[in-house]
Protein backbone atom coordinates (compact mmCIF):
# COMPACT_ATOMS: atom_id res chain seq x y z
CA UNK A 1 0.00 0.00 0.00
CA UNK A 2 1.13 3.50 -0.77
CA UNK A 3 0.69 6.33 1.73
CA UNK A 4 -0.37 9.39 -0.24
CA UNK A 5 -0.28 12.38 2.10
CA UNK A 6 -3.30 14.65 2.11
CA UNK A 7 -2.56 18.01 0.51
CA UNK A 8 -3.05 20.81 3.04
CA UNK A 9 -2.81 24.60 2.95
CA UNK A 10 -0.18 24.96 5.68
CA UNK A 11 0.57 28.62 6.46
CA UNK A 12 4.09 29.91 6.90
CA UNK A 13 5.39 30.41 10.40
CA UNK A 14 4.45 27.04 11.77
CA UNK A 15 6.33 23.88 12.58
CA UNK A 16 5.09 20.49 11.38
CA UNK A 17 5.97 18.06 14.16
CA UNK A 18 4.36 15.08 12.43
CA UNK A 19 2.50 14.48 9.18
CA UNK A 20 1.19 11.05 8.32
CA UNK A 21 -2.33 12.22 7.43
CA UNK A 22 -3.19 10.49 4.16
CA UNK A 23 -5.98 10.60 1.60
CA UNK A 24 -7.35 7.29 2.93
CA UNK A 25 -11.04 7.62 3.83
CA UNK A 26 -12.25 4.80 6.11
CA UNK A 27 -15.84 5.90 5.58
CA UNK A 28 -15.79 4.61 1.99
CA UNK A 29 -12.55 2.58 1.60
CA UNK A 30 -12.65 0.50 4.79
CA UNK A 31 -10.86 -2.76 5.24
CA UNK A 32 -9.32 -3.79 8.54
CA UNK A 33 -5.93 -4.07 6.82
CA UNK A 34 -6.17 -0.51 5.49
CA UNK A 35 -7.25 0.84 8.88
CA UNK A 36 -4.26 -0.83 10.53
CA UNK A 37 -1.96 0.65 7.88
CA UNK A 38 -3.32 4.22 7.74
CA UNK A 39 -4.98 5.11 11.06
CA UNK A 40 -3.74 5.84 14.56
CA UNK A 41 -4.00 8.57 17.18
CA UNK A 42 -0.98 10.58 16.03
CA UNK A 43 -1.46 11.47 12.36
CA UNK A 44 -0.68 15.18 12.22
CA UNK A 45 0.63 17.83 14.58
CA UNK A 46 1.25 21.45 13.62
CA UNK A 47 2.68 23.96 16.06
CA UNK A 48 2.32 27.74 15.84
CA UNK A 49 5.07 28.94 18.17
CA UNK A 50 4.19 32.65 17.94
CA UNK A 51 0.62 32.06 19.14
CA UNK A 52 1.34 29.01 21.33
CA UNK A 53 -1.23 26.94 19.41
CA UNK A 54 -1.00 23.26 18.50
CA UNK A 55 -3.27 21.49 16.03
CA UNK A 56 -3.39 17.76 16.64
CA UNK A 57 -5.19 15.29 14.35
CA UNK A 58 -5.70 11.61 14.97
CA UNK A 59 -8.03 8.65 14.58
CA UNK A 60 -9.80 7.43 17.71
CA UNK A 61 -11.88 4.30 17.97
CA UNK A 62 -11.94 0.65 17.07
CA UNK A 63 -9.78 -0.16 14.05
CA UNK A 64 -11.12 -3.65 13.39
CA UNK A 65 -14.81 -2.70 13.36
CA UNK A 66 -14.23 0.76 11.82
CA UNK A 67 -16.14 2.25 14.75
CA UNK A 68 -14.22 5.47 15.22
CA UNK A 69 -13.58 8.92 13.88
CA UNK A 70 -10.96 11.52 13.09
CA UNK A 71 -10.48 14.12 15.80
CA UNK A 72 -8.88 17.57 15.57
CA UNK A 73 -7.82 19.24 18.79
CA UNK A 74 -6.59 22.82 18.91
CA UNK A 75 -4.81 23.57 22.16
CA UNK A 76 -3.17 26.69 23.52
CA UNK A 77 -0.13 26.68 25.80
CA UNK A 78 -0.13 22.85 25.76
CA UNK A 79 -3.39 22.77 27.75
CA UNK A 80 -4.55 19.37 26.45
CA UNK A 81 -7.25 19.09 29.14
CA UNK A 82 -9.16 22.12 27.81
CA UNK A 83 -8.81 22.37 24.02
CA UNK A 84 -9.91 25.59 22.34
CA UNK A 85 -11.54 23.61 19.56
CA UNK A 86 -12.58 20.01 19.05
CA UNK A 87 -13.83 18.67 15.72
CA UNK A 88 -14.84 15.05 15.03
CA UNK A 89 -15.81 13.29 11.81
CA UNK A 90 -15.71 9.80 10.39
CA UNK A 91 -15.17 11.32 6.93
CA UNK A 92 -11.63 12.09 5.79
CA UNK A 93 -13.01 14.70 3.38
CA UNK A 94 -14.97 16.54 6.08
CA UNK A 95 -12.08 16.49 8.56
CA UNK A 96 -9.74 17.81 5.84
CA UNK A 97 -12.17 20.65 5.10
CA UNK A 98 -12.43 21.49 8.82
CA UNK A 99 -8.65 21.37 9.17
CA UNK A 100 -8.24 23.77 6.23
CA UNK A 101 -10.74 26.17 7.87
CA UNK A 102 -8.80 26.10 11.15
CA UNK A 103 -5.48 26.67 9.37
CA UNK A 104 -6.95 29.60 7.41
CA UNK A 105 -8.38 31.14 10.59
CA UNK A 106 -5.00 30.96 12.31
CA UNK A 107 -3.25 32.32 9.22
CA UNK A 108 -5.64 35.28 9.00
CA UNK A 109 -6.05 36.13 12.68
CA UNK A 110 -3.22 34.40 14.55
CA UNK A 111 -5.75 32.65 16.75
CA UNK A 112 -8.76 30.36 16.65
CA UNK A 113 -12.27 30.84 18.03
CA UNK A 114 -12.96 28.57 20.95
CA UNK A 115 -15.74 26.07 20.37
CA UNK A 116 -14.98 23.05 22.58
Amino acid sequence: MNKELQSLKIPTGCKINKNEFTTYNPEIEYTEEKNLFYLWEDLLQIEFEHSHLIIDLGWYGEISSNDGEFRILVVENENWEEPLKLVNSKSQKIITSELDKILMEIKNTGKVKASA
